[in-house]
């Protein structure tokens, strides 16, 4: 049966296939589904399949055998066609040969489509992962960042930071942490004055990843200090590179093709080398002074760099300043002439854009997602918006309006959703270092225990 569905979604024969069914566990011929159990005698297949395109099941108990000889090749070929973690973690769960390459695939596992991560209540360990693509909310009981601020990313970690000014990398799925060298102790900063839950809301205003940390080029940069400087390093290095530079203050980075890109308060990007080193400064187009309020990310779209300007109003409820979207603007990078190109939208792709690297999606790959939209969440957290409901929702290019995330939070939490991309990493070394040298090891053991039943709550969704 397992191989049945899986085989005819590879190849097409049927539609809407329902992975769900690959929480069931097979015993004794039969799959068990809460107090019923149904035979696995008949194949079940769905109402608009074509019977010409049907598979020989004349002998299914040897059908149902073979499903564990398939080659790795033909499996790796089926996992590649699974675009939501929730149903790669079925995968993983069919038998033995079939979990070797879950474990195996590209040593991540991430899933090609995000979660977006929020808190339901403030003071609580349990974190929301709400799927746009399913419409479902997973809860994972999160302990080690009660009370962090966090940072997603498109590598299934996020950056976090606590009162203790202990800064990490953290995989929700996994429970795997990777400590970092405490950045205010950055050489280029003097004496840093701040109460703990200062330091935690308002030291660093970003953080990002250029890869998974399973790379041995993963490189972690931060925008930080009351003057939003950069700095970068790479995980189990002890101390943060400082990026040296006399400009405005920072409001995003990227990593591309190796150097590190920055965008200032007033539009201008600045390009540096691996080493920290300026090499170049590209002017902002003159348009971008015309707007009153708005916000600067950068980001990678189909092998070129792209600026997103976000167009926000300024408004004050009660005496509570309070910013919201009304619009987007995108302008590609001509490398060759250093100028910008004003584009009018996104074409086949989608944007998730918020407090996490700002990351894109082909439609065309992946249909889940809408094409010329941009995915936004409250990104104004700490200065703005702070005792109000959220500045979210997915902005369409064509007729420029705003639709809401129809799932709840709490409006009252000074940590805003964030996008992220779930991966189930499996530990392989970290910048030529085995895992155990950077990795915290306290209560490994209950971590492995919390991880499995994250997981399993996954394939049984």
């Amino acid at each position: 049966m397992m191989f049945t569905l899986f085989l005819g979604f590879l190849i097409g024969g049927l539609t809407n296939v329902n992975l769900k069914a690959l929480k069931h566990q097979f015993a004794k011929g039969g799959l068990k589904q809460g107090k019923k159990e149904v035979k696995t005698s008949e194949p079940q297949v769905c109402a608009n399949h074509d019977p010409q395109q049907s598979l020989d099941l004349s002998n299914k108990n040897e059908v149902m055998t073979d499903c564990s000889k398939l080659t790795d090749d033909l499996l790796k070929l089926i996992a590649g066609r699974l675009h939501l973690i929730e149903d790669y973690v079925r995968f993983g769960g069919v038998c033995r040969s079939w979990h070797w390459v879950f474990l195996q695939k590209d040593h991540s596992s991430y899933s090609k489509l995000p979660w977006l991560m929020f808190r339901e209540k403030e003071n609580i360990n349990i974190l929301g992962f709400y799927s746009p693509f399913s419409n479902k909310v997973y809860k994972i009981h999160l302990p080690e960042i009660y009370g962090r601020r966090c940072w997603g990313s498109r590598h299934g970690w996020l950056v976090t930071i606590g009162n203790d000014v202990d800064m990490s990398l953290f995989n929700p799925l996994s429970g795997l942490q990777i400590s970092l060298p405490p950045i205010h102790e950055s050489p280029n900063l003097n004496k840093v004055i701040h109460s703990p839950a200062e330091f935690r809301d308002g030291f660093v205003h970003k953080a990002i990843l250029s890869s998974s940390p399973s790379s041995l080029d993963c490189v972690v940069m931060a925008i930080y200090s009351d003057y939003q400087k950069l700095a970068f390093i790479k995980p189990g290095n002890p101390a943060w590179t400082p990026l040296e530079c006399h400009s405005a203050p920072f409001e995003d980075i990227m990593y591309f093709n190796g150097k590190v890109f920055g965008v200032n308060l007033y539009g201008e990007v600045l390009i540096f080398n691996a080493t920290g080193c300026h090499i170049k400064t590209i002017a902002p187009l003159q348009l971008w002074d015309e707007l009153d309020y708005h916000g600067y990310y950068l980001v990678e779209l189909g092998g070129e760099i792209y600026m997103v300007i976000q167009c926000v109003y300024y408004i004050v409820i009660t005496d509570i300043p309070l910013l919201k979207t009304w619009g987007f603007l995108v302008c590609k990078l001509d490398i060759s002439t250093e100028k910008w190109e004003e584009e009018k939208g996104l074409g086949n792709w989608s944007l998730f854009l918020g407090k996490n690297d700002l990351f894109s999606i082909s439609v065309l790959d992946y249909p889940e997602c809408r094409k010329n939209c941009i995915y936004f969440t409250d990104d104004h957290c700490g200065l703005y918006n702070t005792p109000v409901n959220y500045d979210t929702g997915i902005y369409n290019f064509e007729d420029h309006k705003i639709e809401r995330y129809p799932m709840g939070y709490d409006s009252h939490s000074v940590f805003p959703p964030l996008w992220i991309r779930p991966s189930l990493w499996n530990g392989k070394p970290i910048n030529g270092k085995r895992q155990r040298n950077c990795i915290k090891s306290v209560k490994r053991k209950r971590r492995r225990k919390e991880s499995l039943k994250n997981i399993v709550k996954l394939a049984c969704c």
